[in-house]
């Protein structure tokens, strides 16, 4: 019972913390904005998920955003663009980046932390040195909707994040494909000897989470309005800190769809609670890496009494169907 509360460490520590410095924050509007900003980080959350699960890390994320939005604005947002063929040219680029971690990571056998890195450097490179960081064109109105637009009362980045949110759960635990990835993740040698395709896998985790991280780039885009440089700065470590506060563990074969959104709306009602008391960006920063610490302290004293009880904590965070009997 008290393991299912570490997803909410982060919420715990600032929603009580909110009431009493900041009564604004629980205004309807700004409740709407917060929800709307946790549905960015949760679709790249639910990307960075996958690859952490298969025992990988993906600190490209970021550059993808950023160039997701500079690519539909520039090929979409001039006089005369086709949005279809923006959206094409962006998911080919999210194609390309995820092959290109996924030769390096699962073929090569280059560290993930490093191989991903080195194509956020690349990527982000080839940018500025063609863009100069800026950017003429304009979001055109399909991408406006995804950032800023509504279904009755309910934001659609919200929506896309809950489709995110279905679409990844039964990925991962209603098909083979997601028992595999939970198995390569745990021992990928006894998959290997199982006959599962482990480079395969291990591949393909990295092509879904940029894919993922090319539709946050788009509702950032819309919900912007315009080409930042800086749009994806952060995603990389907010969504690995998502994912690992949501129960996963880096170390792999571990990690919920739901944990990670619990977290993921965490970290982003502490962004909206610091922003909305004024703190300075490097205050932010440093406020933002101490709750962190503590929501990990926390979580941890969570779990304390449950380990003192003799009860595991091993599968934590893994699906029901997988969890291994106690000896």
């Amino acid at each position: 019972m008290f393991e299912a509360l570490g997803p909410y460490a982060v919420l715990l520590l600032v929603l009580p913390v909110a009431a009493l410095v900041a009564p604004g924050f629980y205004r309807t509007a700004n409740l709407q904005n917060g929800v709307r900003e946790a549905s960015f980080l949760a679709v790249v959350a639910l990307g960075q998920l996958i690859v952490i699960i298969a025992r990988g890390l993906d600190l490209s994320v970021g550059a993808v955003i950023t160039t997701a939005s500079l690519l539909i604005i520039e090929i979409a947002g001039r006089a005369g663009g086709r949005a279809l063929l923006g959206l094409i040219a962006v998911l080919i680029f999210g194609a390309a980046v995820g092959a290109v971690n996924a030769v390096m990571v699962a073929y090569r056998r280059v560290p993930a932390i490093l191989a991903t890195l080195a194509t956020a450097v690349v990527v982000e490179g080839v940018v500025l040195w063609l863009t100069e960081g800026q950017s003429r064109g304009r979001v055109p109105d399909l991408i406006r909707s995804m950032g800023t637009g509504r279904i009755g009362p309910v934001p659609v980045p919200v929506v896309i994040a809950a489709a995110a949110a279905v679409l990844v759960t039964l990925l991962l635990r209603r098909s083979a494909y997601g028992r595999s990835l939970y198995a390569v993740g745990s021992n990928p040698g006894a998959s290997r000897f199982s006959g599962v395709p482990v480079r395969w896998i291990s591949a393909s985790s990295f092509l879904l989470c940029s894919m993922l991280a090319v539709v946050a780039g788009l509702m950032l885009a819309g919900y912007v309005g315009f080409y930042d440089r800086t749009l994806g700065t952060g995603y990389e470590l907010d969504s690995i800190a998502a994912v690992v506060l949501g129960g996963a563990s880096l170390a792999g074969g571990r990690g919920t769809v739901g944990g990670t959104l619990a977290a993921a709306l965490g970290l982003a009602a502490l962004d909206n609670l610091l922003l909305i008391r004024g703190v300075g960006e490097p205050f932010q920063l440093i406020g933002k890496g101490l709750v962190l610490f503590l929501a990990v302290l926390f979580a941890q004293f969570i779990l304390a009494p449950s380990r003192r009880s003799g009860g595991s904590t091993d599968n934590v965070g893994i699906p029901p169907e997988r969890r291994e009997a106690p000896a």
